[in-house]
C-alpha cells in the first residue's frame, strides 16, 4: 500500500517551478515625447476623445489616406476601416481600445520626427529575441508562484525586460476576477514566475507612427507582428 502514496503525494503537492536561465538584465524607463510639440498635444487631446467617443466620422480624418496597417495586401484608408470592422460595426471593433492602450505607453520621437507610441519599440535592444522577450510595463509589478492574484509574490519588476516560458497551459490561465491572463516568465536573475498580461507587452504587439503631414498630424502606421 505505502508504495502507492509517494506517486499520490506528488500529484497533490504544489506546483515547483524549476530555476530558469538567467540572462542580461535591461530596463526601458518610461519616457514620453509627446509634450514636445504643441501641435501634437492638441493631436493627441482629439484623438483620445475620438477613441472614447468610438465616432468613426471624427476618426476618418486623423488616419493617413496610405495608412500602412497590414504586412498583407491590404492598405490604404479604405482597407484600414474595413479590416477593423471601422465601416459597418464601429461600435464593435476593437480598434478603439487597441491604439488607445498603445498611445497609453508614451511616445518617443524618432529621428525622421514621427511620433511613435509605445515609446520602447524602436529602442529595444536588438540582443533580445522579440517573439521570445516582454518588457514590463508598470511599476512593482509581481511575479507571481503560481497564476493567480492570492498567490506569494516572488518578486516585483519595474519596466524589466523579462522572457516568455512557454508551456503547455500557456494562454489558458484566465483568471476572470482579476481579468488576468497569467504568462510564465523568467526573470533576468533566473527566477520563473507568472505575471498578469495586463502588465507585460511584446515588441511585437501593436505600435502606432504618427506623421505630420502638410501641418496636420495623422496616424501613419498601426501594424502588429513582424
Amino acid at each position: 500500500m505505502l508504495k502507492f502514496l509517494f506517486p499520490i503525494c506528488l500529484f497533490f503537492s504544489p506546483m515547483v517551478l524549476l530555476p530558469c536561465e538567467p540572462f542580461t538584465s535591461k530596463t526601458l524607463s518610461p519616457i514620453d515625447h509627446s509634450s514636445k510639440d504643441k501641435s501634437f498635444v492638441e493631436f493627441k487631446t482629439k484623438l483620445q476623445k475620438v477613441l472614447k467617443s468610438k465616432d468613426r466620422k471624427a476618426l476618418e480624418p486623423l488616419i493617413a489616406s496610405d495608412i500602412h496597417f497590414s504586412f498583407g495586401p491590404e492598405s490604404g484608408k479604405k482597407d484600414f476601416l474595413k479590416s477593423f470592422q471601422l465601416t459597418d460595426k464601429p461600435n464593435e471593433s476593437d480598434f478603439w481600445e487597441l491604439l488607445s492602450n498603445t498611445i497609453q505607453l508614451g511616445f518617443r520621437q524618432n529621428q525622421e520626427g514621427q511620433m511613435v507610441a509605445p515609446y520602447f519599440f524602436e529602442t529595444f535592444p536588438s540582443e533580445f529575441d522579440p517573439f521570445s522577450h516582454y518588457l514590463v510595463i508598470g511599476k512593482n509589478v509581481n511575479v507571481r508562484e503560481e497564476a493567480s492574484k492570492d498567490s506569494k509574490s516572488l518578486t516585483l519588476l519595474s519596466y524589466q525586460i523579462v522572457r516568455s516560458e512557454a508551456d503547455d497551459l500557456d494562454g489558458r490561465r484566465l483568471e476572470k476576477e482579476s481579468n488576468c491572463n497569467w504568462k510564465k516568465i523568467c526573470t533576468p536573475q533566473g527566477k520563473p514566475g507568472f505575471v498578469c498580461d495586463r502588465f507585460i507587452r511584446s515588441p511585437l504587439d501593436y505600435r502606432a507612427f504618427f506623421e505630420k503631414r502638410k501641418g496636420q498630424w495623422v496616424l501613419a502606421i498601426f501594424v502588429a507582428g513582424d
